[in-house]
């Protein structure tokens, strides 16, 4: 994640300049007596000293240009095709015929701020030039101004920005509800496993081998015991002997050979995919991962957003009625 988005939510409360007060402007000569020999009328001998010339770092969240403009006064007359190279740091080089073209715009490969530039001199012919001594060139650089010309170019960068919060915010979500069930899968896993026990254990296995074996034993009491259970004995004993069905065949909960049968079996097959999703949801150490994830995708959620913010801000001058 970028370094600066990071910081944006904090930045941007302090950064909520209109588009064009964040770009800077920066003046540098070119021709003239600073770098020129004067006599004679003439300005001649010029050379145009390599140097590395710097821009205010800020926070960006949408894509950024920076334009040179060739200002020239007096009388510049030359035949010859005088140049600089502009380098910006980890971006090709840019010559820049500055004689014969007003301005030339520079970007960086990814469209983000470009911190500074490395001036050149790359004309053969500067020292040779002669000029009249009223001849003052130089470059007008407007740092990083927001590279965008319309109201539509700036809603489509809005919207690609908000489709990217839409994205991260459901990962958040998702990992969240992940978090969630993790907590609730394992205390259902150990619920089951608990009813496993309890319905498979020796005791119950013993409690239903004997319901099995009682069950026509009282119903026939239940039905037909004239003069030992009046009615309402007789009904409660019915009663019990439609509970005791609730005990089932032995044969549900253990194997033939009196082994207990295992939550898939007792489920069946085709809750097999649920279970493997359960045990996967409360594996040891799934919900740490599930946490330590949604941390990470809050963060970034937490970014886009104050990204999305900050391009409002920047954007203002072409999205705001």
């Amino acid at each position: 994640m970028n370094a600066r988005l990071a910081l944006a939510a904090g930045v941007l409360s302090s950064f909520v300049w209109s588009a064009p007060a964040l770009a800077e402007t920066t003046t540098v000569d070119l021709i003239s007596p600073s770098h020129c020999t004067m006599g004679n009328g003439r300005l001649s001998r010029c050379s145009i000293p390599t140097q590395t010339l710097t821009a205010t770092d800020f926070a960006t969240a949408v894509p950024l240009r920076t334009i040179l403009r060739r200002v020239m006064t007096g009388n510049c007359s030359t035949q010859f095709p005088l140049e600089v190279t502009l380098t910006p740091p980890g971006t090709p080089a840019t010559r820049y015929t500055f004689m014969s073209t007003p301005e030339v715009t520079l970007r960086d490969l990814d469209r983000e701020l470009i911190a500074s530039l490395e001036l050149k001199d790359s004309s053969a012919w500067t020292g040779t030039a002669a000029f009249a001594d009223t001849c003052r060139v130089s470059l007008s650089i407007t740092w990083n101004e927001v590279d965008v010309d319309n109201a539509t170019q700036a809603q489509d960068i809005l919207q690609a920005l908000q489709a990217a919060l839409t994205t991260k915010t459901t990962q958040r979500d998702h990992l969240a509800s992940l978090v969630e069930y993790s907590a609730a899968f394992d205390f259902m896993k150990t619920l089951a496993n608990s009813f496993l026990v309890d319905l498979t254990n020796e005791t119950a296995h013993a409690l239903h081998v004997q319901g099995q074996e009682a069950a026509p034993i009282i119903f026939k009491a239940a039905m037909g015991c004239a003069g030992v259970l009046n009615d309402e004995e007789a009904g409660i004993l019915a009663n019990f002997y439609f509970v005791l069905g609730s005990l089932s065949d032995p044969t549900k909960y253990h194997h033939p050979d009196g082994s207990p049968k295992t939550l898939e079996e007792l489920i069946g097959p085709e809750a097999l995919p649920v279970i493997q999703k359960l045990s996967a949801l409360s594996a040891a150490g799934a919900k740490e991962q599930y946490q330590a994830q949604y941390q990470v995708a809050a963060q970034e959620a937490a970014a886009a957003q104050a990204k999305l913010d900050l391009a409002r801000a920047q954007l203002a001058p072409w999205v705001t009625p």
